[in-house]
């Protein structure tokens, strides 16, 4: 085709600004170039313009070549912050060592992943609130990731992740759709704060979709009331659309509550020798997930709490946020394997609980008729007595874990350990402690039942899961109260799940 001499002068001048828009890209983002910026709380907080952009159509650099994409992700500058918590911090967890972390940058959903969308690429919606702008939830580490790809895809991107059956490879050069690590989750959360939260040090539901009932700090005065900072508000006690409450300094809605988010880390200790853009560990049988849910207590909406659940694991907690490069990771592949732990075919199982009204005790007891396990209660040498809130809560906030009066005899026998206990302020009782640190788990899976009062598991499950990290962790069953009725149906229906034999 011939071209006119103006043509030819029009053409020319979009390359020369195509080429110089590149050049800024690269000067900005390339970490050879610019020095990294410290994403500091008062230049964050002063303009909150500044830290973060939306651009239609963003562009990332595939190569040579910058490819147009009209998603609305935002911008995230590069930048420097403390990862975990410091010492000092009230209810913080051993996990969360603080350290430095430097993030490159990067683009991520201001939003967590919508209904909506979640049926447009993947052609259904397992969730358990529905609503087109409410957040896809009810959904597995796996779903998460196989979206990412078929996202990707749609858009003519290169997919980020290979799924090869546990095992799962990150092309970090790839242009495509995928899950925060971790460390990006916490930066993005933080925006650039050094308090609890990133809207302050005490959590209210008018910034977070929470169990409001139950804010930060409540344990030490629910009982008596001694610090007026402590003040509980709504418990909504479902999700909410992506777009309410206010965004946080970068500009993203949620980071706080109503669903908590998987990001791609397998959980284990923060690896303090790597310190830019870490991916978490090569292996694991838990996925990170941050930020606290609808349902979570005020302390486990904290920045630096970290969530660990079992990757097949689908709950109405659980959902997603979605990001994208925009620039080459600092390695060309991260491959990571599920934790091999192999059962035999015919399994030596224990149901070994703890009961204190006798719900747990009859959740136990269907158990081990059904499966003909061994039968074991967790008793206490001094058994709680008297206002189960204020002799629970006072363990619970001094860290102790009391003395037991039963003992497991020959622990090594088992394959598989069905360990029920009621959820008290969403983890598991203090005698529940004991119980994990008197025996080796190594090796063996270990699967939860819980009776609860309306919290289903809290957060027990992954802080069983943090306790007993050389063990398998299967996806847990809860129940309120008694049960009901229908407990021994849904009983058989989770044994089955699990993989385990009824009798």
């Amino acid at each position: 085709m011939n071209t006119t001499p103006k043509a030819k002068i029009l053409v020319l001048v979009i390359a020369l600004a195509t080429l110089a828009a590149i050049a800024l890209g690269i000067s900005f983002f390339s970490k050879g170039g610019a020095e990294r910026t410290s994403a500091s709380p008062s230049a964050l907080q002063q303009d909150p313009a500044a830290s973060s952009e939306t651009t239609k159509p963003d562009t990332i650099q595939e190569g040579h070549e910058m490819q147009a994409i009209d998603d609305s992700l935002i911008l995230i500058p590069s930048g420097t912050y403390q990862m975990g918590s410091p010492e000092s911090e009230r209810q913080r967890g051993t996990d969360e060592t603080q350290h430095e972390v430097s993030i490159s940058a990067f683009y991520v959903d201001p939003y967590e992943v919508k209904q909506k969308d979640y049926q447009e690429v993947m052609g259904e919606n397992p969730s358990v609130f529905r609503g087109d702008a409410l957040p896809v939830e009810n959904v597995t580490w796996f779903d998460a990731v196989h979206y990412c790809n078929r996202l990707s895809e749609s858009r003519g991107l290169t997919p980020v992740y290979t799924v090869d059956g546990n095992t799962v490879t990150w092309n970090r050069n790839a242009n495509g759709y995928r899950l925060l690590t971790e460390a990006e989750w916490e930066y993005v959360c933080r925006a650039g704060t050094t308090t609890i939260y990133n809207f302050g040090d005490q959590v209210h539901s008018d910034y977070a979709n929470f169990e409001g009932s139950y804010p930060y700090l409540i344990e030490e005065n629910y009982v008596s009331h001694t610090n007026p900072e402590v003040v509980t508000s709504r418990n909504r006690g479902e999700t909410i659309p992506v777009t309410e409450l206010p965004p946080n300094t970068f500009g993203l809605y949620n980071t706080h509550g109503n669903v908590a988010e998987w990001c791609f880390d397998y959980y284990g200790e923060y690896d303090l020798s790597s310190t830019i853009d870490p991916s978490g560990a090569a292996s694991g049988s838990l996925r990170v997930n941050r930020g606290g849910s609808y349902n979570d207590f005020g302390k486990h909406l904290r920045s630096a709490y970290r969530s660990a659940t079992n990757p097949i694991d689908a709950d109405q907690n659980l959902g997603f946020r979605i990001c994208r490069n925009a620039e080459a990771g600092n390695e060309m592949v991260v491959t990571t394997n599920s934790l091999d732990i192999s059962t035999p075919e015919n399994p030596k199982i224990l149901v070994a609980y703890f009961s204190y009204s006798g719900n747990t005790e009859n959740g136990a007891e269907i158990i081990a008729e059904k499966t003909g396990a061994d039968l074991f209660e967790i008793t206490m040498a001094n058994p709680y007595r008297g206002n189960i809130y204020d002799v629970s809560q006072r363990d619970l906030m001094q860290g102790v874990h009391p003395a037991l009066s039963s003992h497991v005899q020959n622990m090594e026998q088992y394959d598989i350990v069905l360990l029920g206990y009621p959820t008290w302020w969403a983890t598991v009782p203090m005698p529940v402690y004991s119980f994990l640190e008197e025996y080796d788990f190594s090796g063996k899976t270990v699967i939860t039942f819980s009776s609860h009062g309306g919290t289903m598991f809290g957060d027990s499950v992954s802080d069983v899961s943090k306790a007993i990290p050389g063990a398998y962790v299967g996806c847990g069953f809860e129940f309120n109260y008694s049960g009901g009725s229908g407990l021994s149906d849904r009983i058989s229906e989770w044994l089955s799940q699990s993989g385990i034999r009824e009798r």
